[in-house]
């Protein structure tokens, strides 16, 4: 499976962001301090499992999910 780690981001922005571009580099920076540069997942990158373990912890914190 493929993609799931670009669409774990792209929701997380989407839920946390509210297209308020503060929010959005504050998520993004959360991100790569967990050793998540978003940049480096798109639609066809290869799914990791401890990725998507800490994209949830990351989830989990913001959203409360």
């Amino acid at each position: 499976m493929a993609g799931k780690i670009h669409q774990q981001i792209q929701r997380l922005i989407a839920e946390c962001g509210h297209n308020n571009p503060a929010k959005v580099s504050f998520i993004r920076t959360k991100l790569i301090l967990k050793g998540i540069n978003p940049d480096n997942y798109g639609p066809n990158s290869d799914d990791t499992p401890e990725i998507l373990d800490k994209i949830q912890t990351v989830s989990q914190t913001l959203l409360g999910a």
